[in-house]
């Protein structure tokens, strides 16, 4: 009976690991930043097996760590925050440190947390047999969503191409458009790869007046009637060479989502930036 009710608490770990670790990796999918993300969720599997040498303590530790980081990471995603060194390396240290000092914990107890092959094998197998179609369901099912959100950015921002010596330059762009751009797109030109993680963002402020003109006894007078402050973005990409072809296309890892040629507007007077 005991043995019954650990093989089933060691099913229910790799259901709710294969069950965090799928909607995880659609949801890293989507977002776009594969390789952070992916590091965050591989890390702290990959040290855990390389610290036991038990099986069984590798199985759990590893799936508790997936369990944990994945959580953390969808939440991350949902609430739309950026992920920067300190998101990375605090999701690293959570899938790290739990796993470890939960077994700390039972040592300092004077017991010795042993984990049987069975157990072990029992929650693997569970994990496995969940997570793989699982992800690939959920992945099939969110692509298509992807792929119209990718085209909406792609035409949103080519919408102000011009070309400047050796830089192409996307004008009028949303500033909270940023973290997409570094994430899913990439330029291609003259035969060379550009992504946009590595182009200049510089802020552009225009400031608009509405003015109200009115006739009082025979003379025109203008009145201010609002001031609006508008911020933009540019997007600078530099170039080897001055392109004469421009592709714009969205990716997730190696894989192209869509692309679109874009028209070649030459040197037009650029606003002057403003930090």
């Amino acid at each position: 009976m005991k043995t019954r009710i650990w093989l089933t608490l060691a099913a229910v770990l790799g259901l709710a690991s294969a069950f965090a670790g799928a909607y995880s990796v659609t949801a890293i999918y989507r977002e776009g930043n594969l390789l952070a993300w992916g590091l965050a969720l591989f890390l702290p599997v990959a040290v855990l097996v390389t610290i036991y040498r038990d099986f069984g303590k590798r199985v759990l530790a590893a799936l508790l760590a997936t369990l944990l980081v994945s959580g953390v990471t969808w939440l991350w995603l949902a609430l739309g925050d950026d992920f920067g060194l300190f998101a990375l390396l605090s999701i690293v240290l959570l899938g790290l440190l739990v796993p470890i000092g939960v077994d700390l914990m039972v040592l300092d107890s004077g017991r010795r947390l042993a984990v049987s092959r069975a157990l072990a094998g029992t929650a693997l197998g569970t994990f496995v047999v969940t997570f793989t179609p699982l992800a690939a369901w959920l992945i099939s099912q969110a692509h298509w969503s992807v792929v119209q959100s990718d085209h909406a950015l792609i035409r949103e921002v080519v919408q102000h191409v011009q070309v400047n010596d050796h830089a192409i330059v996307f004008d009028h762009v949303d500033p909270k458009r940023k973290t997409e751009l570094k994430n899913r797109l990439a330029v291609r030109s003259e035969g060379k790869t550009y992504p946009l993680s590595n182009a200049h963002f510089e802020s552009v402020s225009r400031e608009s007046t509405v003015k109200k003109q009115t006739e009082k006894r025979g003379s025109s007078e203008t009145t201010v009637v609002s001031r609006q402050r508008d911020e933009e973005m540019r997007v600078v990409v530099d170039v080897d060479r001055k392109p004469t072809n421009i592709v714009l296309y969205s990716t997730r890892g190696p894989v192209t989502i869509c692309e679109e040629a874009v028209s070649v507007l030459d040197d037009e007077p650029l606003d002057a930036p403003v930090s």
